[in-house]
């Protein structure tokens, strides 16, 4: 077992001692940082595994209440954060309006099932160590850069060769037949990013050059906040480039706002930040290529000298008016 998994241990057996969380354990747990492996996150994911155990076997735990109460939990809220937990989306969003999803609440329902389970402390360690490795073998996908996947560097001796993309400079972006590219420029002309759109949806690609206060961890906060001062709501969710966010913009004079996805990687000296909208950011959409252009995508950072500002100005060929 890792670190994460020996601090998650510690955790899960300091609350099995005392039937609360101390602040050490609160602390060690770092409970809501998402972009790393942590002792709060094996925890969760321990918590999501036995529960999906159990629910495979037939047993319903969102139908009642663990004995003894230690989650803290009523049996309305019992009944919400259980299908949350198990992924059921309304329930997520119901339980996070709620603010249920709480490390006092996962290490209750956890000792409770590891109770009822009568779990020895090997078989929680043993849980433990699966749900570390889990998170391990997911955190390429969080990344968003795994051993096989990009988007990618310009010097990443992985990254495929061929296929048919556009050069524009500081990003080679695929282009698969029947998409349309235009370019978005900033107040002195420069292109900074680039629309590829396909039927009815479209991805925008912008690149940064990473500092300490640029990165995709920082640009998600940063477009949380405007989003929800603009009234808008944003959800943090794990897609197939990784973490991404899933926002509502109102729209003046229209009922409905403007559904978008954001996704984003870290890379060596540069952040890709892509905005999905139209069809494909809709819930449940399927349509898949606007994620393989974004993975598809080459960062060549080295190829425009710094600027004032992050954005990494991109070339634009003159046959693409």
């Amino acid at each position: 077992m890792g670190g994460a998994g020996e601090e998650a241990a510690a955790v899960v057996a300091q609350f099995a001692r005392d039937g609360f969380v101390a602040e050490e354990s609160r602390e060690r747990a770092e409970f809501g940082v998402w972009d790393r492996v942590t002792p709060g996150r094996v925890v969760l994911v321990a918590l999501q595994t036995v529960l999906r155990l159990r629910r495979e076997d037939g047993r319903d735990d969102a139908a009642r209440p663990p004995r003894g109460g230690a989650s803290g939990l009523g049996g309305e809220e019992h009944r919400v954060l259980v299908p949350a937990l198990l992924g059921d989306a309304s329930a997520a969003r119901e339980a996070e309006r709620r603010g249920l999803i709480t490390l006092d609440h996962v290490l209750g329902l956890l000792a409770s099932v590891v109770a009822e389970e009568s779990m020895s402390e090997a078989e929680t360690g043993e849980l433990l160590a699966a749900a570390e490795e889990s998170c391990a073998e997911a955190e390429g996908v969080a990344t968003g850069r795994g051993i096989d996947t990009g988007p990618w560097d310009e010097d990443d001796a992985r990254r495929p060769q061929g296929g048919r993309v556009i050069d524009l400079g500081a990003l080679l972006v695929p282009r698969p037949p029947g998409v349309e590219l235009h370019p978005m420029r900033s107040d002195d002309g420069a292109v900074v990013a680039v629309t590829v759109v396909r039927g009815r949806t479209a991805i925008q690609l912008q690149a940064f050059r990473a500092s300490s206060d640029t990165s995709w961890e920082s640009i998600r906060g940063q477009l949380t906040r405007s989003m929800r001062r603009n009234g808008g709501s944003v959800e943090e969710r794990t897609g197939p480039a990784g973490v991404e966010l899933q926002t509502v913009v109102p729209v003046r004079g229209k009922s409905r706002g403007q559904i978008s996805r954001v996704l984003g990687c870290d890379g060596p000296g540069w952040v890709l930040r892509g905005f999905v909208t139209g069809a494909g950011a809709e819930p449940g959409s399927t349509e898949e290529w606007a994620y393989t252009a974004f993975r598809g995508t080459v960062v060549r950072a080295s190829y425009a000298p710094p600027a004032r500002g992050a954005a990494i100005a991109l070339r634009w060929p003159p046959a693409e008016g």
